[in-house]
Order: C-alpha cells, then sequence, then structure tokens
C-alpha cells in the first residue's frame, strides 16, 4: 500500500514538475514561432512605430495583465486565501503563459498546480477559474457595446439598427449584468443551473468590484491595442472608443475560440474585417498582427516584472515596496497625476506644434515673459498696435514675472505649456488632502482627486494656450488646505500667487480674511488680509491699469449694462436685483451653470456657503455681455472650479449626517460615476462626445518647414504675423498681429488656414495676394498656405 502511494506521489510530483517549467518553455518556443511567423507577414509595412503612442500601448497591455491578475487575488481573498500580489501575478502570469501551448487546458492546469502549492485546493481554483471567466466574459459583453457602430451595419440596416437594436442590446446587456452582479439564487432552480459555475458567489458590491476592475482592465487592453496601431497606422482618434470596444469584441471572440491559443488567428481576422471600413484590407492585417506581437511581447515583459518582483531581495527595492503598500492611495494619486501631466503636455505641445495657439494668448504670455528675462520687465507689443506697452494695461498678472526664471532653463513658449500641465495636475494632491483632512477617508478622496483630473472645465482651461490665472485653481486649492491645517503663512503664500495671476482674484484673498475673521476667529489676520486685499484690487481697476492703459479697464465695457466705471457697476448690481435674477435665468447662463456643476454630480450644491468664494467669478462671468466668459472652453472658469470641488467636499458631510444609513462607499461611487459622465458629455478627451482633437487629426503637413524657416527670422527683426503663427514668434520685442503693423514691420508671414482670422480669412488671402504683386515686398518663402515676404527698405 506504501509503495503504491509513493508512486502517486512520485506520478504527482512528475507532472506537477512536467507541468511547471518544461511546459512553460514550450510556450515560449510557440511564442517565439507565432512572432517569427507573423513578423514576416508584417515586415513590408513595418516602420519605426511613434514613440510615445507606442511606449503608452505597451503600458497599458502591461497593465492590463497586472489587473487581471488583481482579480485573481481579489477572487482568492474572498475565497479566504491571503497572498500577496506579486506572487499571485508571478503564478497567474506563468500559467497564463502556457495557454500558447497547443490544448487551452495546460493554462487550467498550470493554475491548479501552482496555486496547490500556496495551499488553494483543486476545488477552489477550479471555481475561481470559472468565476474570473464569467468576469471576463461579462466585462468583455459591457466594453463591447462601444462597438456597436461596427459590428450591427453588417447585419441591419442603418435605420434598423439605431432606432431599434442599439436599444434593445444596450438594454440586454445591462440586464444582464445585473442579474451576473445580484445572482444569488438565481439560477439555482433554472435549466440553466450550470451556469452558476460561473457567476461570483459573492456579496453584490464585492461582485460589483470584481466586475469594474475586470472592465477596467479590459479596457486598457483596448486602449493599448489602439494606441499601439495607432503608432505605426493612422487611426482615427473621434472613433476610439468604438473602436476600444471593438478590439474588446475580437479579444473574447478570440478567447472562445478553443482550437487555437488565445483565439490565435480568429482575433485577427475579425480586426481585420473591422478595421477595413476605415483602412485598406491590406493595412488592417498588418495593424492586427502588429497588435497580436506587441500583445504577446508585453506579456512577456509582465511576466519578466512579476518574476523580477517576486525574486528582489534588494533592501532599497523592498522600501519602496513596503512604501507603496503602505502608502497605496498616494502611489496612485501619483500615477494619475503623471499620466495626466504626460496626455496634457504632449497634446498642448501638438496643439503648438501646428499652429492651433496663437499670439492671442500664448504669444502675448511668451512676449512678457521673455521680455521680462531679458530685463525688460512685464513689456509686450501692443496686441492691438505696434507699440511697445506695460502688459499692466491689460491684466495684473504678475505671476509672468515670477515664472519668467523658468525660461533660463528652455526659453520656449512650450515651457509656460509644460508647466500649465504641471500646476495643474498637481492640484489632485491638494484635492486629496483637503478631502481627507474633512471626510477622513482615503477612497473618496481618491475618487475626488480623480474627478479633478478628469474635470471638463479643468482640462478645458489646460488645452487653451497659457493663462497665468489658470494656475490659480492649484494654489487656490493649496491656500485652502493650508487655512484648513491653519498652516497661516503657507496659506499667504498660496494665496499671493493665486491673486498674482489675475486682479480680480484679490476679491476672493479678501474673502479668505473673512473665513478667518468668522469661522477661525483669527480677528487681526483676517481684517489685514480683508483691507489690504481689498486696497490692492480698488488701486489696480481704479488707478493704476486706467493710468497705464489711459483708460478705463478694458473689460468693464462687458458691464456697460451696469454702469460705465467700476463704482456705478457695483452699486447698480446690487441695487438691480430683479435685473440680476433675470440675468441669470437666460438659457444660455443656465446650460453655463450646469457644464460647471454636472461634472461632480450637482454635489456642489449641498453645500454652498464654500461657493462664496466662487462668486466674484461666477457674477463676473454670468453678468458679462461677452457669452465667451460663459463658456468652459477658456480660462474663466479657473477661480471657480476649486471651489466646486471643495464644496462637494463638504457636501458629503451634510448628507452622511442627514443620512447616516447610506453607506459611504456609495458616494465613492457616485463621484467616480458623475465624473465619467461629465467627462463624456462635456469634456474634451478622444471618445468624448465632443472631443478636443484637431491636433491629432488636423495636422499640417509643412509644419516642420515652416517652423525651421520660422527660426531663421532673427529676433532684432520686427514681424507682422497671422494669430496662429504668432507665438511662434513671439521672442522678440517688436510683433504685431496682421492686419495691424503690416507697414511697419521688417517681415510679414501669413497661414492662410486659421477659420478664425481677423478681418477675415478671405481678407488675408487677398492681402498676401496684393503683396506679391507688390514691389515694396519680396516674397522670400512660400509653401502651401504659409507665406512670407520682406520689405524693401
Amino acid at each position: 500500500m506504501n509503495k503504491n502511494q509513493n508512486r502517486k506521489e512520485q506520478l504527482f510530483s512528475f507532472i506537477k514538475f512536467l507541468i511547471g517549467w518544461p511546459i512553460s518553455a514550450v510556450a515560449i518556443f510557440f511564442i517565439g514561432k507565432i512572432i517569427l511567423s507573423q513578423f514576416n507577414l508584417v515586415k513590408p509595412y513595418i516602420k519605426i512605430p511613434e514613440l510615445f503612442p507606442f511606449i503608452a500601448g505597451v503600458v497599458c497591455f502591461i497593465l492590463f495583465y497586472f489587473g487581471r491578475a488583481f482579480v485573481f487575488k481579489k477572487l482568492l481573498e474572498e475565497k479566504g486565501h491571503s497572498i500577496e500580489f506579486k506572487e499571485v501575478s508571478f503564478l497567474w502570469g506563468l500559467s497564463e503563459l502556457k495557454r500558447f501551448v497547443p490544448g487551452n487546458i495546460w493554462s487550467f492546469l498550470g493554475k491548479a498546480f501552482s496555486f496547490s502549492k500556496k495551499g488553494v485546493d483543486n476545488k477552489t481554483i477550479i471555481s475561481l477559474i470559472f468565476q474570473e471567466i464569467g468576469l471576463f466574459i461579462m466585462a468583455s459583453f459591457l466594453l463591447s457595446l462601444f462597438s456597436i457602430q461596427f459590428i450591427l451595419p453588417y447585419v441591419f440596416s442603418i435605420h434598423t439598427y439605431s432606432i431599434f437594436a442599439i436599444p434593445l442590446i444596450t438594454f440586454s446587456t445591462f440586464l444582464a449584468a445585473l442579474i451576473f452582479i445580484f445572482n444569488k439564487d438565481f439560477f439555482n432552480k433554472s435549466k440553466f443551473r450550470f451556469l452558476k459555475n460561473f457567476l461570483p458567489s459573492f456579496s453584490p458590491y464585492t461582485n460589483f468590484v470584481l466586475l469594474f476592475i475586470t472592465v477596467v482592465s479590459l479596457f486598457l487592453f483596448g486602449l493599448g491595442t489602439f494606441l499601439t496601431i495607432a503608432s505605426v497606422v493612422y487611426l482615427p482618434v473621434n472613433f476610439i472608443l468604438p473602436l476600444i470596444g471593438f478590439f474588446v469584441l475580437s479579444l473574447f471572440i478570440g478567447f472562445l475560440s478553443f482550437v487555437t491559443p488565445m483565439g490565435l488567428g480568429v482575433r485577427e481576422g475579425i480586426i481585420s474585417v473591422g478595421l477595413s471600413q476605415i483602412l485598406t484590407l491590406q493595412l488592417a492585417g498588418f495593424a492586427s498582427i502588429f497588435a497580436r506581437i506587441v500583445l504577446i511581447l508585453s506579456e512577456v515583459i509582465f511576466i519578466l516584472l512579476a518574476t523580477f518582483w517576486k525574486n528582489i531581495k534588494a533592501s532599497k527595492f523592498l522600501k519602496i515596496e513596503n512604501y507603496i503598500k503602505n502608502h497605496l492611495h498616494k502611489t496612485i494619486l501619483i500615477f494619475m497625476f503623471a499620466v495626466y501631466v504626460m496626455y496634457f503636455s504632449e497634446t498642448s505641445f501638438l496643439r503648438y506644434d501646428n499652429f492651433f495657439t496663437g499670439r492671442f494668448d500664448l504669444g502675448n504670455m511668451d512676449q512678457a515673459v521673455w521680455n521680462t528675462i531679458h530685463g525688460r520687465i512685464f513689456k509686450i507689443t501692443d496686441p492691438n498696435g505696434t507699440d511697445i506697452i506695460s502688459r499692466l494695461s491689460f491684466h495684473a498678472d504678475f505671476l509672468l514675472i515670477l515664472i519668467s526664471p523658468l525660461y533660463l532653463i528652455w526659453s520656449h513658449p512650450k515651457m509656460l505649456l509644460l508647466l500649465q500641465s504641471v500646476v495643474l495636475g498637481f492640484g489632485a494632491l491638494f484635492v486629496y488632502l483637503i478631502s481627507k483632512n474633512v471626510l477622513k477617508n482615503k477612497n473618496i478622496s481618491l475618487a475626488f482627486s480623480f474627478a479633478y483630473l478628469l474635470n471638463p472645465s479643468l482640462q478645458f482651461s489646460n488645452l487653451y494656450d497659457f493663462h497665468p490665472v489658470t494656475l490659480a485653481t492649484t494654489f487656490l486649492l493649496g491656500a485652502f488646505y493650508f487655512l484648513k491645517e491653519k498652516k497661516y503663512l503657507w496659506m499667504l503664500a498660496f494665496l499671493i500667487l493665486a491673486s498674482l495671476s489675475k486682479e480680480q482674484i484679490w476679491i476672493i484673498a479678501a474673502l479668505f480674511g473673512v473665513y478667518l475673521f468668522f469661522i477661525h476667529k483669527k480677528k487681526l489676520i483676517g481684517t489685514l488680509i480683508i483691507v489690504c486685499s481689498l486696497s490692492i484690487f480698488y488701486y489696480l481697476i481704479v488707478k493704476i491699469i486706467p493710468q497705464v492703459r489711459g483708460g478705463e479697464h478694458f473689460a468693464l465695457s462687458y458691464y456697460s449694462d451696469f454702469g460705465e466705471n467700476p463704482l456705478a457697476i457695483i452699486r447698480n448690481i446690487f441695487l438691480s436685483p430683479s435685473k440680476i435674477i433675470e440675468t441669470l435665468l437666460h438659457k444660455e447662463q443656465l446650460i453655463y451653470l450646469i457644464r460647471i456643476f454636472f461634472p461632480l454630480g450637482f454635489s456642489s450644491l449641498f453645500y454652498p456657503i464654500i461657493l462664496i468664494f466662487a462668486l466674484p467669478d461666477l457674477f463676473i462671468n454670468l453678468l458679462s455681455n461677452n457669452s465667451q466668459l460663459r463658456q468652459i472652453y477658456y480660462q474663466y472658469t479657473a477661480t471657480i472650479t476649486p471651489f466646486i470641488f471643495i464644496s462637494g467636499i463638504y457636501a458629503v458631510v451634510i448628507v452622511t449626517k442627514r443620512f447616516p444609513k447610506i453607506p459611504f462607499r456609495l458616494f465613492t461611487w457616485y463621484i467616480l460615476t458623475a465624473a465619467i459622465l461629465g467627462a463624456y458629455y462635456i469634456g474634451p478627451l478622444p471618445g468624448s462626445k465632443n472631443p478636443s482633437i484637431s491636433m491629432f487629426t488636423n495636422q499640417l503637413p509643412q509644419k516642420e518647414t515652416i517652423e525651421d524657416f520660422l527660426d531663421t527670422i532673427p529676433s532684432k527683426f520686427s514681424i507682422a504675423a497671422t494669430n496662429n503663427l504668432g507665438s511662434h514668434l513671439s521672442r522678440r520685442q517688436k510683433i504685431f498681429t496682421i492686419p495691424v503693423g503690416i507697414d511697419k514691420a521688417d517681415v510679414i508671414v501669413f497661414l492662410l488656414n486659421d477659420s478664425f482670422a481677423q478681418p477675415s480669412l478671405k481678407a488675408q488671402i487677398e492681402t498676401a495676394e496684393k503683396m506679391k504683386k507688390d514691389k515694396n515686398y519680396i516674397k522670400i518663402f512660400e509653401q502651401g498656405d504659409f507665406v512670407a515676404f520682406r520689405k524693401v527698405k
């Protein structure tokens, strides 16, 4: 009996050994064979990928695998097995690698034998594998909804699928998701009882969280596929969500194809057919195979990273690992910050490179900073004329002086764009700290930070050139955080930085003084802040700016309905409540308010006291006769956004006190849901309803040639340029904006593709044509829509 037992144990050990590294080695052989065979197919078309989307795609793929491993870890935890994530990642990844060996059973056996070493019995492993498959299928269904417009045209007419099929499929999928989440005893008495094996058998909330994590990981797969293909083949960015859904659908169908490992060949065929709607069939086939190769290589990188992570024993690395483990929320916050900064820096740079930025306003800011660092403090060329004037003629944004030393590092407008993205991204940290201070909960604090970075008003202001006041969003958040922490010197520092970004922010600074006086009972410092802030505001608006400008502040004309000077306007606003109410109830004003409050689920309105800080700019925007101030596409919400979030944070406190039975985690999911919906319906990101993607889809073919020519123009020359060239030529003392200054400039340059050109694009084209025939000018360069002239002296 003992001999038979020993033989069984030896056989079992041999099988375990066989399923271990030998099968993994065989899997690696097949991986190499797959890559080599497919590489020969793509070799004729391959080019050097664009670095940024390619690396981003690989990172997404790696995160996809880590996400799936994390789901398996959570499944194990729910069954009472606490195994470190790095251990689960290694064992899960190595098991998944075995699916490349013909016969998909190897990956299942690999999981069973690998996790049995950690004390997990085979019955539990089999159960978890089924549940993992169920989560994968349900998440794939949900994400595949994005791909309806790629799939249904093959089945229905456009009218049929848009009116009937889409609502039916969407409703059915969400109903299935609800059954999946609330599945307890649902299939017990059904003839489809076998389906229960694929359903997670935990609480509805746990099932929801597991499904959510699976959806996120699969979304990263779809995004990684899009970015990878887009690095070598043009894909329309406005189709990013449908394509992500379609790539996930192709993965799902490949997953169900047990004939080949991971649907090899099946998925490529589906992608090829789908992409043939927007690419040639040849290119679509290349794209599908290229994405497959990169995915496989990314999986190998994932396994190598998991192996390295599991086996590393270096003390410094272990300290970092322990820090991340003990500060997971901050680590995620840093990651979100990094993603935000990279995307918006890259996007802002693309806007600049393709001449979407202009003299108004990036060029004006760049010239003020460039002049300052060269000793001509706060000087610019009059944007509406040809004289050299002080920037103070328009705004008291002295912050430009403080940031001018950055041009000693990199004297370029892109430095301002980079600074703007970094500072705005940093605001997420203050949102997190304020929320943690008030709510004492890291999860909801992270949700508020995520909502902040996803906020449409913030993102639009980040994209629209550079404005010092945009930085005030973060500075005001910092000031409020230090106010809460009673670190008043730091509060003053951030408050001064914010106030130096634009003149009216001194009113907000005064309100901080009021808060200190009444709430913190700091009457002396509160009084000093109120008096100093209001005095500075008064002298800037009534005395200094008019004196430098030689007339009233230019923005006063926006409020001519209320008076002709600052004091009359303020007085009439307070004395005309009916007129104010009538103005605030206009459709345009209401839409503006909805766009501001919707991305946080209108939660800010439940605690309106903090919104008092936002009232100065809210009234400035709402009462103005300039409709641009009521758009979220510019910088005019910069000082409103921080208090929307602070009010939203305090609103959670109010609601939880009134309704203590509402689970706290419900607020977290509410904030996340509102943020995602706000980003989709209002925001500028690719995949939203009205994305700001012209920098991706409408790139200027001659941009490098034009930029090279512009760089050859000496800075000592005065230039008259169309607005879209202004930010590329503003590092000089004299730059004029066409039609102004043509007769005074040494060089005149046109880029005739701006639909917002002044006085009109047609007029600019006519002017350029006339100059070609004018003997007083010599055409020195022309390519496409760009033409340059030199004035004959």
